[in-house]
């Protein structure tokens, strides 16, 4: 078997891999910390006004 052969199939099985992976974690779905959907919940931003508010300040100003 030669370089190039071994390499496509290298290749051939890390597509395999990644797609089995990609199709497990669409089955699966995000894994979330406890209380993260409830505070999603809520609606409530704890005070934090970002630049979708309008203040103009970034996250690197802090």
């Amino acid at each position: 078997m030669g370089v190039t052969t071994r390499l496509g199939l290298f290749a051939l099985g890390l597509v395999a891999v990644f797609a089995a992976m990609f199709g497990v974690g669409s089955v699966v779905g995000p894994l979330l910390p406890e209380g993260a959907a409830q505070q999603g919940a809520t609606g409530t931003t704890d005070g934090d006004t970002g630049p979708e508010h309008g203040d103009g300040a970034s996250h690197t100003d802090h």
